[in-house]
């Protein structure tokens, strides 16, 4: 402690420039995860560490699953600059919760763990940040509740920040889809922070962005590596992080954002994978399946089915993203009870106009065949007549 504050000491009094600090934590991981990747995916083919295909995946060929652990290195490879203007206290438990689902993430990776396993892990990792402080306290007048109870706080902070986890768990599935949906989110984390002055955990999504960039190279299609769980638990958890904190500072006096405004804008930064998820998992149940059954229902799987290839699918998940992010940040002043359902129509009109494009063009497509079917009777008849008319002739 007495380090960290001689160090804390030191950048003040040199009065270094704060873009300066940004700019080397977004290098410095992009540097090192950049580096580490192909490394990964070398040892990963040396020791057999790769994620084979089957009927459900979409890769062709076995890929390494690990590159969660480059992206986790790249980030936490700046970490000292954290502490010099987030709270120690902090810190400390974020990387606590962090470690944690590091190491359950390599090991379901490496050999897949229970479901009940991993989210007990992220029960725990959730209630690092719920003792850090990072707690839910506001319900916003929803169904009437304002504040609430402190066990309620407790209970759904773990509720939300698991959700998330899965939430980015479960969408990773094309190349440069999760990388690039958590890229665009943790941008948007650290506009927030940047204009709120909160600049520790600015360092951080900065940190998470030039990890994030870096995997991208080497996940985009056709992917050389996939995050795994390491990856998409982490991400998962540092965002759902971010979030709360968006909405713990926004309660001071000085912040840049209202309690409500700050509400509006993480709503709208989860708001995608959150529904694919809920909008998942409601489609299992109705077709009398677990929740947790792996199919292919997601968005992206729809885009795919639709015809569109990987960078096409994840480019119009990335502009669908950024436009409900940006409607968040427009409509921020909004009154909740109007861009919340807004947000969420936005959302909804997305994922059903991909549905019914996907039922037009499958009927465009039968009903091309039957013409077709059609044309091919009428000229096999025609060629009949033909024939019978020659054989009377003869």
């Amino acid at each position: 402690m007495i380090i960290l504050d001689s160090v804390q000491e030191v950048a003040r009094k040199a009065e270094t420039s704060e873009i300066l600090f940004l700019i080397a934590a977004f290098a410095g991981s992009f540097i090192i995860c950049l580096v580490l990747i192909p490394l990964i995916i070398k040892l990963s083919m040396q020791y057999n560490l790769v994620d084979k295909p089957n009927e459900r995946k979409v890769h062709k060929v076995p890929i390494s699953r690990l590159g969660g652990l480059g992206i986790v290195a790249g980030t936490l490879s700046t970490f000292p600059l954290w502490f010099i203007y987030t709270d120690n206290y902090l810190v400390f438990h974020l990387l606590a919760g962090i470690f944690i689902l590091m190491i359950v993430g390599i090991i379901d990776d490496l050999r897949e763990l229970p479901p009940k396993v991993k989210f007990l892990c992220q029960v725990v990792a959730a209630l690092f940040l719920a003792h850090a402080g990072l707690l839910i306290e506001n319900m916003f007048g929803i169904f009437g509740v304002t504040v609430l109870p402190v066990f309620l706080q407790y209970l759904i902070t773990v509720f939300i920040v698991a959700g998330i986890i899965n939430a980015f768990n479960l969408i990773d599935g094309i190349d440069g889809l999760a990388g690039g949906l958590a890229f665009i989110d943790v941008t948007g984390f650290f506009i927030i922070f940047y204009l709120s002055g909160e600049l520790g955990v600015a360092f951080i999504t900065a940190s998470v962005g030039g990890a994030l960039l870096a995997f991208l190279k080497y996940n985009w299609h056709p992917a050389k590596i996939f995050m795994g769980d390491t990856g998409s638990m982490f991400l998962g958890y540092l965002l759902a992080a971010a979030g709360i904190i968006t909405l713990v500072s926004s309660q001071g006096q000085a912040s840049h954002f209202t309690y409500s405004e700050a509400a509006v804008i993480v709503y709208s930064i989860f708001l995608l994978p959150v529904y694919d998820t809920l909008r998942v998992f409601v489609v299992r149940v109705m077709n009398e399946k677990s929740p947790f059954s792996p199919d292919k229902t997601h968005i992206h799987h729809i885009l795919m089915q639709t015809g569109f290839n990987h960078p096409k699918s994840a480019k119009i998940l990335y502009v669908a993203n950024i436009s409900i992010i940006a409607t968040g940040f427009l409509m921020k002043a909004s009154h909740l009870s109007l861009v919340i359902p807004l947000l969420f129509l936005e959302v909804v009109f997305f994922s059903e106009f991909l549905t019914l494009y996907k039922l037009v063009q499958s009927w465009l497509k039968r009903r091309k065949l039957k013409n077709k079917m059609l044309r091919m009777h009428a000229d096999n008849r025609l060629l009949i007549d033909n024939m019978k008319d020659k054989d009377g002739k003869n």
